[in-house]
């Protein structure tokens, strides 16, 4: 301990330390000489032993090479701002992934006690849904004793004065503002008290968001009445702005759920829903020292006490599992309709593809800047003999060149931080993302641009050091495998840009097996509305005939789920014993004729039965391969015939060329969920204004939203198009990265052997086998990174698999299309360079020699 004092007693006072110890050495010499002794020894070697015996010198050496990188830095403004911009987009292309993983995965909501909080799904024997019946979730809440609190809400469009579009709504529990913590900016917030009961008033607590914008933000709108959809409201209070609540869709609003009957039939207030009333999704915060298997166990045995009570809504054997409900994760959960299977957004597989061709870009960048340091360091030649000639071992200068890599990553990882931070904050901004979502870096994100800075010094500083301290007159094994590594990343960034854009290709140049350019989906919302199943069809009537009579319009249909529409229904079903899934849909026998689906064979769906199927013909050929599908038997709950057999239509799983769909004809109590579909000879944007007035005209205090299935079209198409977009700049910049990087390699390998060019050449050496002399050595890493970079880009493209729409991830053509021009590119980057090469004078060459 004394000595580590000691140690920090001279770092302390370095400079009172060096004059004592310069007065000592002038006072021992002097004594030396009185004495005859003239070899006192070396000043300087011994001042250093001192201060070795004194303090820590590895920090003085330290900061001496950090001196002295940035001296040389400052004195190459040219290389150090490539440098540091190459970093920055590597860098901060990672550093905008793990932000985004670190916001959704990682970063807890802006909610109270966000790690106790548990989001429940119901599963079965055979389903599995993501919301569960009102009056399940009310039983849980009343009977559950492993939950300290049960919170609920249902998220719907409602209109509201003053909007030309709807807003969305949400319906809450009474507690589900407090609990999680929310403040008002005005007024107050729901309070089960007052706000739940059958006799409370209708009220809601705005959005701060949309109070500034629709409300201009007013401080009188508090106790002000609103309209939403024509039903008269009481504004309570505003929310705070740093409210995130448990949706990644920002509401314009929160009201009881126990009023949402109001709004949408104009009833009085309901305590409670029919079973058959729109599901809920739950959360549940679990008591202090119990763990949520507990919570699992309980609701699992609640929910079959109120099985016996509703058999029929209520599953068999049901149970609720549960994953952490405090984290913007657990937001991005979809809800599937009916499936059999469990189905979850793809948040992991994203960010696992992104992160993957983030890294690509940044390997590229210091592959790239590993090379040019190589060739700055043969450029530094000089110094660094002289350093040698003064004393100097290689661990010192590895130690010297790697500072200056460390100092150049430290200038490349800050500004990576900006870059990614400007990215992450662009993509919240442009998504429409909720103002919760911050995008300013947290710890995480600054260590993780700290490691990725480090990272990269290794990767592109170490082995230029390392070749540099050992004085190599010659490309070594590092330069190879920097160049090669360019090379493997940069084909695998145009392979996956030439698949992403062969996919995009076949999807607008191959028919869906439907024609949707001259169709307009009508979704009159009945059940959100309160409609019952023969008030719905009386309105669906109506609403069929007076289309009909609109000019120009050929064909009106009715479907359960729209063609190219963000709702699906999956099913499981058996057929001679196996069990398959697929895509379904209730449709009426006017469907085909309205999307110009070809029935192929057998016979169309006729109104009132029950037990009819038309499956789709990719669906007949894996369901009984080598048969023939008509009459056959499938099981879905209970027993379906198959009585035709329509062309192929990948009008739900758009991506998949072999989607297996079948059509069933609508049930009794489908009407308040059926969308209506038009076709229309003229112009489809003159039929939606038509049918959107059509549609109020019959109950104006309904708000239909009406969609062209060719912007729907477009839309489906939208995030394919910005993947093949993004990915094909990051390929373009990787490949100009890797074919600056060979070009300079190149050059330098030209400059190096300018003395060897010149005595061949007048030696009687052909151009040709100059240029061959100079780019052989580089043929073999450009090989070996080829190699590699199709053999990553093969097993790379399996992820990309069901997202290129028909497109093998094996594709010869995109494979070979990446390849060639990248071998085009490369081409031409080395021969500019080596060109300098038949410029060699031979005479000044051999009078050198």
């Amino acid at each position: 301990m004394n000595e580590f004092f000691r140690r920090l007693r001279y770092l302390l006072s370095r400079r009172r330390f060096d004059r004592e110890l310069a007065g000592d050495m002038v006072v021992h010499r002097e004594m030396a000489a009185r004495e005859g002794k003239r070899n006192f020894g070396n000043t300087l070697r011994l001042r250093e032993e001192a201060r070795e015996a004194w303090g820590w010198t590895w920090m003085d050496r330290l900061g001496q090479d950090a001196r002295y990188a940035v001296r040389m830095l400052r004195k190459s403004p040219g290389f150090t701002l490539a440098a540091v911009l190459m970093l920055a987009i590597g860098i901060g292309a990672n550093v905008a992934v793990f932000g985004f993983f670190d916001l959704m995965v990682l970063r807890p909501l802006h909610v109270r006690d966000p790690g106790t909080l548990l989001r429940f799904h119901r599963r079965g024997p055979v389903s599995y849904a993501f919301a569960l019946p009102y009056p399940e979730m009310a039983f849980f809440r009343q009977y559950s004793r492993t939950l300290s609190a049960v919170l609920a809400m249902n998220s719907t469009r409602v209109a509201i004065e003053g909007e030309e579009k709807q807003v969305e709504a949400q319906f809450v529990t009474a507690n589900y503002l407090t609990d999680l913590g929310a403040r008002a900016r005005l007024g107050r917030i729901l309070d089960a008290s007052r706000d739940e009961g059958g006799d409370a008033d209708p009220v809601v607590v705005l959005d701060y968001g949309f109070w500034q914008r629709h409300f201009g933000a007013d401080p009188l709108v508090v106790g002000r009445t609103i309209r939403l959809n024509g039903k008269p409201a009481t504004v309570i209070g505003v929310a705070a702005r740093d409210f995130s609540g448990l949706s990644l869709k920002e509401p314009a609003l929160w009201a009881p759920i126990t009023q949402q009957p109001y709004f949408v039939t104009g009833s009085h207030l309901l305590t409670d829903y029919s079973v058959e009333s729109p599901g809920v999704q739950m959360w549940g915060r679990v008591q202090a020292g119990l763990t949520p298997q507990a919570a699992g166990e309980e609701l699992r045995s609640l929910a079959g006490e109120l099985h016996k009570r509703y058999p029929a809504d209520i599953w068999e054997k049901e149970s609720l599992p549960s994953e952490p409900g405090g984290y913007a994760e657990s937001l991005t959960i979809g809800n599937r309709r009916g499936t059999g299977t469990e189905e979850r957004d793809p948040i992991y597989p994203v960010f696992g593809l992104v992160g993957t061709l983030s890294l690509l870009i940044l390997g590229v960048a210091c592959g790239n800047l590993g090379s040019l340091l190589m060739a700055r360091g043969a450029a530094r030649e000089r110094e660094i003999s002289i350093r040698v000639a003064v004393g100097a071992g290689s661990g010192r200068l590895v130690r010297q060149l790697f500072t200056e890599s460390l100092l150049l990553a430290a200038l490349g990882a800050t500004a990576g931080l900006a870059v990614g931070y400007g990215v992450l904050r662009s993509l919240i901004v442009l998504t429409g993302s909720p103002a919760w979502l911050d995008a300013a870096p947290d710890w995480r994100v600054i260590v993780f641009a700290i490691g990725a800075g480090f990272a990269s010094a290794m990767l592109f500083g170490l082995m230029p050091a390392l070749d540099a301290g050992r004085r190599r007159d010659r490309p070594g094994v590092a330069r190879h495998t920097l160049i090669g590594a360019q090379v493997a990343a940069s084909c695998v960034l145009l392979i996956v840009a030439g698949l992403l854009g062969r996919a995009l290709d076949h999807v607008t140049s191959t028919h869906p097996g439907f024609e949707y350019q001259q169709v307009v989906s009508i979704d009159p919302g009945l059940s959100r509305y309160g409609y019952s199943a023969a008030r719905a069809q009386a309105y669906l009537d109506t609403l069929q005939s007076r289309l009909r009579a609109l000019p120009g319009v050929a064909s009106v249909s009715l479907a359960l789920t729209p063609p190219l529409g963000d709702v699906s229904i999956g099913a499981g079903f058996r057929v001679d014993g196996r069990q398959m899934t697929a895509q379904i849909n209730h449709v009426d026998p006017e469907y085909f004729q309205t999307m110009k689906i070809p029935l192929l064979r057998g016979r169309n769906l006729t109104r009132g039965e029950t037990h009819a199927v038309v499956v789709g013909e990719s669906m007949a050929r894996q369901a009984w391969p080598g048969q023939d599908a008509l009459g056959k038997t499938l099981t879905m709950g209970r027993d379906y015939t198959v009585v035709g057999i329509a062309g192929s239509a990948r009008s739900v799983k758009f991506e998949d060329s072999d989607s297996v769909e079948a059509y069933l004809p609508i049930e009794p109590a489908d009407p308040p969920s059926l969308f209506v579909l038009a076709r229309t000879l003229g112009s489809p944007a003159d039929l939606a204004r038509s049918a959107a007035s059509v549609a109020r005209a019959i109950d104006p205090n309904t708000f239909p939203e009406v969609q062209l299935l060719s912007t729907e079209f477009r839309l489906k198409l939208q995030l394919l198009e910005s993947a093949a977009l993004a990915v094909s700049v990051l390929g373009s910049v990787a490949q100009l990265l890797a074919c600056l990087g060979i070009a300079g390699v190149v050059a330098y390998a030209v400059a190096q052997r300018t003395k060897e060019i010149g005595i061949r050449m007048a030696l009687g050496a052909k151009p040709s086998q100059v240029l061959s002399l100079v780019l052989r050595q580089f043929s073999r890493p450009v090989a070996a990174g080829l190699l590699v970079g199709v053999g990553a880009a093969a097993a790379f493209s399996e992820f990309l698999r069901e997202g290129l729409y028909g497109i093998s991830n094996l594709d010869p053509v995109a494979y070979l299309a990446a390849i060639g021009v990248f071998l085009a590119t490369v081409a031409v980057a080395a021969l500019l360079p080596a060109r300098r090469a038949l410029r060699v004078d031979p005479l000044r060459a051999l009078r050198y020699e």
